[in-house]
């Protein structure tokens, strides 16, 4: 069982793609997504966009919604509500989905020919999250 599947609850885990041990969700779910996440107790690390296939994966890693760590002496729901804000306000600020797919489109010569193929790319658009479960109940009592 992975950490998300720990405290996220079924439904946001199966509108999620995994890739090898990251999790992504399509912008219409990430706001659902963070909003479960700070209600179980976790942190937003952040993340970035990518564009997942099965033969490869482009990350735009200029695109990121990261956070700052939990400050000396704030408390751990005060973390988890900032940093859901943090991360929601970067988020909101990004390109939207036609904008990130041309920019894909120029960095990556494989989602340009993906593009060439007639490959629909944003059905691959996703937006990785991380979270921090540190100080949450249940690690807690796994330590």
């Amino acid at each position: 069982m992975t950490e998300e599947q720990k405290y996220l609850p079924s439904e946001i885990i199966n509108k999620s793609t995994l890739n090898s041990h990251e999790y992504g969700w399509k912008r219409k779910d990430f706001k659902e997504v963070v909003d479960y996440a700070v209600k179980a107790g976790l942190g937003v690390v952040g993340g970035q966009v990518q564009f997942m296939f099965p033969d490869g994966t482009c990350e735009l890693y200029w695109h990121k919604y990261d956070t700052k760590e939990k400050l000396a002496g704030e408390s751990w729901l005060s973390y988890c509500e900032r940093t859901k804000q943090e991360c929601l306000e970067q988020f909101e600020a990004l390109p939207n989905n036609l904008r990130l797919i041309e920019e894909g489109i120029e960095k990556f010569r494989f989602l340009r020919e993906k593009s060439e193929q007639g490959v629909e790319l944003e059905n691959y658009l996703i937006f990785i999250l991380y979270f921090d479960n540190s100080e949450t109940e249940i690690a807690k009592k796994e330590k």
